[in-house]
């Protein structure tokens, strides 16, 4: 399906290579803390891993 989805796709980012901006739904991402190490109930014992679209993990290469 490439063939099918690159049009639409090289026209997207063009757009937002053209335009300077990026659309707000690219910018947001899933938070989920994932827990380190010793005692749960301690905020810094978390890492939060962030996951963002895939369509925003291209652009970010392309820039």
């Amino acid at each position: 399906i490439a063939h099918q989805i690159s049009p639409p796709f090289a026209y997207i980012i063009n757009l937002i290579f053209e335009t300077s901006s990026v659309p707000d739904e690219l910018k947001f991402a899933n938070v989920t803390p994932i827990f380190k190490a010793e005692n749960p109930a301690e905020l810094q014992n978390y890492r939060l891993i962030s996951v963002l679209p895939a369509f925003s993990k291209i652009l970010e290469r392309l820039i």
